[in-house]
């Protein structure tokens, strides 16, 4: 049971890590095995819209023009069996890191053979053959709590390229808000820490 815990966080320290490395070890507690990428610390190039991907219909992965960091944790995605996904909230979106991450990932681990209505071309997973969890966790600086629900694009779009890329379920998610003017709750770390053992056992549950 291999947990992927990929994160938009450019920080080491601070609410995000602290959450972040809770429901990690939550997810270990319960009995996983847990690898962490930070994407800031990656080589990860933007996308360049070439079309290299779009084009190479066979593989589980596809082809991509770029040579960096993605050419090992596209594998590791493939065989990951849980993700934690973790972002701060950038202007009400996600920030960099995890959107370059996010457009590298839609055509190299999606073929454009699906369709809506007369709509052709639209990306679906090419890793579909079993199936996947995971969990969001989001941070905002000065969005309180209660609005959570109107300005958490970020859980949303993680939570969509789960789904639609990763072929995994969303089994929980975890927002924290307001945290320039508060520290983080005992219960919100303990919330994150329940979050990674959730994950853990929906995973040995579908297994």
């Amino acid at each position: 049971m291999h947990i992927l815990v990929i994160t938009g966080n450019p920080k080491k320290e601070g609410s995000l890590a602290t959450l972040t490395e809770e429901a990690a070890r939550g997810a270990s507690e319960g009995g996983a095995e847990v690898e962490m990428i930070r994407l800031a610390d990656a080589d990860i190039a933007c996308c360049r819209f070439c079309l290299k991907c779009f084009n190479d219909i066979g593989p589980d992965i596809a082809a991509c023009a770029q040579k960096d960091d993605m050419a090992e944790i596209l594998p590791k995605v493939k065989e990951a069996d849980g993700f934690i996904l973790s972002c701060p909230i950038s202007s009400g979106h996600q920030n960099a890191y995890m959107k370059i991450f996010e457009e590298r990932c839609i055509l190299t681990l999606c073929r454009p053979t699906g369709s809506v209505l007369w709509v052709t071309g639209v990306p679906e997973s090419r890793i579909t053959y079993k199936k996947r969890y995971a969990v969001t966790i989001t941070t905002a600086g000065v969005i309180p709590n209660s609005w959570r629900l109107a300005f958490n694009g970020p859980a949303r779009a993680m939570a969509s390229m789960a789904k639609n890329v990763f072929n995994a379920e969303i089994v929980g998610r975890l927002f924290a808000g307001r945290l320039i003017y508060r520290r983080l709750s005992k219960r919100e770390k303990r919330r994150a820490y329940r979050l990674g053992g959730k994950l853990a056992a929906a995973i040995k549950a579908g297994a």
